[in-house]
């Protein structure tokens, strides 16, 4: 249960962050992931000390909300079905549902693998991927346009991004005019290789060098 455990807590408890400063670094506490999830959906436009008046809070992030909501209700199944109290309050909750389990033979594995995939979805919203515009033309289609949402013919269909944490591991890039999609750094560095046969020096981000 020590994993489970992990994943519980990762999710309900705030964490100390290393932040640099012009003299090292100093330490801060970081909200639990289900608190920043759920701050993420509002925007404070009141200028009182405190939590604004609902009058005063607008919504910012609509998918925030929806995957907020959805965490909240889920979570409030599991209480039930582990007979533990409802209070809508994700963080609390939680864990008054994992201790209401403790002693009983569930499912470790499935609700595990829930846990984890919060925890990734939530890190998602709060940290949004980089993106970089691909100067060359899609190595699929060839095409070095498209049109976007507008309607408009915009130039450069190719875009590449990545999380800052891990950008080798996480780097794809898409087409925005055929829909082709590669994730890795070897379809990365082909990327780049298409770029280089083309006739101009690009490095490893598509960016053409002087």
């Amino acid at each position: 249960m020590s994993e489970l455990l992990d994943a519980v807590d990762d999710l309900t408890l705030p964490k100390p962050v290393k932040v640099q400063t012009d003299d090292g670094h100093t330490w801060a506490t970081e909200d639990a992931l289900l608190v920043q999830l759920e701050e993420a959906i509002h925007s404070t436009t009141g200028r009182s000390g405190g939590r604004s008046a609902s009058h005063t809070r607008m919504i910012l992030d609509a998918d925030a909300l929806m995957q907020f909501h959805r965490i909240t209700s889920t979570i409030g199944d599991w209480c039930r079905m582990a007979g533990a109290a409802v209070t809508r309050d994700p963080v609390h909750d939680l864990r008054a549902w994992y201790a209401a389990i403790l002693t009983s033979p569930d499912s470790t594995e499935f609700y595990l693998h829930e846990l984890t995939g919060w925890a990734s979805l939530i890190r998602g919203k709060l940290t949004p991927r980089s993106t970089l515009e691909w100067l060359k033309p899609c190595p699929e289609c060839n095409a070095d346009e498209y049109v976007n949402e507008e309607g408009d013919t915009v130039r450069h269909p190719v875009v590449i991004d990545y999380d800052p944490d891990t950008p080798f591991a996480s780097v794809r890039w898409t087409c925005r005019a055929c829909g082709e999609s590669r994730a890795g750094e070897f379809a990365q560095r082909a990327l780049a290789y298409d770029g280089e046969t083309r006739g101009e020096d690009v490095n490893d981000n598509g960016v053409v060098l002087p």
